[in-house]
């Protein structure tokens, strides 16, 4: 049995050790994502096991299939950016992983908010100049004295709404299916326009559907407070940059915390080079002291790191071994979605 891992990542290799050792299962390591391959490079791989943000092209996933691949195991939970209709015409079934660390990534949201709302972009902008009078003059807020809008309450934003109302915020969630699990401990509101006038922070933990896309724009913006914060740890075409950088300007817009970007498709080549994107928008963003830029990372724990890679080569042996995966989803109906 032999997988072909893409998208390797220095950190996670131990762990793919660990468990290929104690499965023996031999591991084909490859540190580029699913791109121009061919089907040689698939030569021998019993399935794919990948793990990237940027879109899968359907070359590569045509390339699978002409090497004989059937089966593609994702390292993450998010499926925006996989062609279900190549997979499905190639007859390639797909599974991922559904929850390798919701607190690691409601911990980054509540972190991003902590740093804005005390200021720590202008702060650290200061200290690096040596105006340290400046960054003793920069008055916070208290996370126990706002109202926080949780935008999604499956696993992630149940956790992110524990955290908040651990600091004494009160949360205002919306979610189309209302997590049981918190019926009793905060209040969903049935639309979001009764959401974005009441709340100081607005947290998005929803998928990046075509539904979804620019969620938020100018018109929800208008209907937000004065000073609202934004922060999205969930996927980038959430928010329309346009809109924010406008609501950033006019000052409706207090701060943001952006771990996914709109155009990171754009940006991450330049990121895997260690290089400045060259994205207006981004570094539009990047420069402003009020908007906390990081690469999509909310996730990266180490726990998070290790249960990815676990369950992920734990579907992919059972693909090959029955034909079907504990994770596995239904591409077909993607397809037609």
């Amino acid at each position: 049995m032999q997988f072909g891992i893409y998208g390797l990542k220095p950190e996670e290799k131990e762990f793919f050790d660990a468990w290929a050792a104690e499965n023996g299962v031999t591991l084909q390591f490859h540190q580029e994502i699913l791109g121009s391959q061919t089907p040689a490079d698939f030569a021998g791989d019993d399935v794919v096991v990948a793990l990237q943000t940027v879109a899968y092209p359907p070359a590569a996933i045509e390339a699978m299939a002409q090497a004989g691949v059937k089966y593609l195991a994702l390292r993450n939970v998010g499926t925006d950016n996989v062609p279900f209709a190549t997979l499905a015409a190639n007859g390639i079934q797909l599974a991922n992983v559904p929850a390798y660390s919701p607190q690691s990534i409601a911990e980054f949201a509540v972190s991003l908010t902590l740093q804005l709302v005390r200021n720590f972009g202008y702060v650290i902008q200061s200290i690096s100049h040596h105006q340290y009078t400046d960054a003793m003059q920069r008055t916070g807020k208290e996370l126990g004295t706002l109202t926080i809008g949780v935008v999604g309450t499956g696993r992630i934003g149940a956790s992110a709404v524990k955290l908040f109302q651990g600091f004494g915020s009160q949360v205002i969630a919306y979610d189309p299916y209302p997590n049981p699990a918190l019926k009793d401990q905060v209040e969903y509101v049935d639309d979001l326009a009764d959401l974005w006038p009441r709340v100081d922070v607005v947290d998005l933990h929803i998928p990046g559907t075509k539904e979804n896309t620019h969620l938020i724009g100018a018109d929800q913006i208008a209907q937000m407070k004065d000073g609202v914060y934004l922060i999205n740890t969930a996927r980038g075409n959430l928010i329309d940059t346009q809109a924010l950088i406008a609501g950033l300007a006019s000052g409706k817009i207090a701060g943001a915390g952006i771990d996914t970007f709109e155009f990171e498709a754009d940006v991450y080549p330049a990121w895997e080079k260690n290089e400045a994107p060259a994205n207006p928008l981004y570094e539009k963003l990047l420069a402003d002291p009020r908007v906390i830029m990081t690469p999509h990372i909310a996730y990266h724990t180490e726990t998070a790191v290790e249960n990815m890679v676990t369950v992920s080569l734990n579907n992919a042996k059972a693909f090959v071994e029955t034909g079907h995966a504990p994770h596995e989803l239904d591409v077909a109906k993607l397809a037609n979605a």
